[in-house]
């Protein structure tokens, strides 16, 4: 079996993985009633077992992940971690109850044909295991002055306005952390002390801990039906562009993997927007009062 085929394995595991652990993490709490107020509530549901199974997932599955980046493309890698919304599905369905309409599957089927379109045409070309210094600079501080222009000018704005623009610097922040990991990684064969004494893993975690933010406070600002799929597109979309430039894995060229490539993008796309307005995702990514994220929720956006 060939390190790529190994990649979209452990990359699916990841997926289904992380999709169970929201669908967990959301249950316990929803089971978390009458708490005087919202830290109260917080506390309660971190003692929850169920909780607590959730969050174990939640570290497996991004483990998985990890180590998927250090077999696979970035660019192939990103996209199909998006398949956690299809998981999602069955899991809300079988633990939570929730029922899952035809339109629900529908949206399923539009981001699995446009996942399955993209592995098979894009078919990017191993790059490198590092990526020089000076280009890494400038790609952090590319990504900073978008996410710093997104930031200042989303408070300009309240409500769903206000929402996309902070999901779609949680979607760019979120589309660095996945090359950060793979530099990460390609410094671990120089030994832990490489690894703990380099920047790569030190700012892997800053990028990180946003990743979870701005996409927590996308949820808190508006709908997710208004975050949800800047968030999400993003990720993979700014991943791809990074693992070109950092890392020189280039994808196929000709006009029919191109046009193949720009079809399975619209179709993830519009299937993101569809199945962001799908009861079972929705209550995943949001807490039981409609109005926010569930402690869970952002994290598993955000891996």
């Amino acid at each position: 079996m060939s390190a790529a085929a190994i990649g979209i394995i452990l990359v699916i595991i990841s997926a289904a993985i992380e999709a169970l652990s929201n669908v967990l993490q959301h249950k316990a709490t929803n089971s978390i009633t009458g708490a005087k107020n919202e830290t109260t509530a917080v506390l309660q549901t971190l003692k929850k077992p169920l909780f607590l199974l959730g969050f174990l997932l939640m570290v497996i599955g991004y483990a998985f992940h990890v180590v998927s980046l250090g077999f696979g493309e970035l660019s192939i890698i990103q996209v199909i971690f998006v398949s956690q919304l299809v998981f999602i599905l069955p899991f809300a369905r079988l633990i939570s109850k929730t029922e899952i309409t035809a339109k629900d599957w529908l949206g399923a089927l539009i981001v699995t044909a446009g996942i399955a379109l993209f592995v098979t045409f894009a078919q990017p070309t191993e790059g490198t295991k590092t990526a020089p210094g000076g280009k890494w600079i400038v790609a952090i501080l590319g990504v900073a002055i978008v996410i710093a222009i997104l930031v200042l000018v989303a408070y300009r704005f309240v409500g769903g306005p206000r929402a996309l623009l902070l999901g779609a610097s949680g979607g760019v922040i979120n589309g660095l952390v996945a090359p950060l990991t793979k530099e990460t990684i390609g410094v671990i064969d120089q030994g832990m002390g490489a690894l703990f004494g380099g920047w790569q893993l030190w700012v892997t975690l800053i990028a990180a801990i946003l990743g979870v933010l701005f996409p927590l406070l996308a949820f808190r600002a508006g709908p997710i039906t208004a975050s949800f799929p800047a968030v999400m597109s993003l990720n993979p979309i700014v991943a791809t562009f990074l693992g070109v430039y950092l890392f020189g894995e280039t994808l196929q060229v000709g006009v029919v993997p191109i046009l193949m490539m720009i079809i399975s993008a619209i179709l993830i796309f519009v299937g993101i927007i569809w199945l962001s307005r799908s009861k079972a995702i929705r209550e995943s990514f949001e807490d039981h009062g409609g109005n926010g994220t569930g402690l869970a929720g952002a994290v598993e956006v955000s891996n």
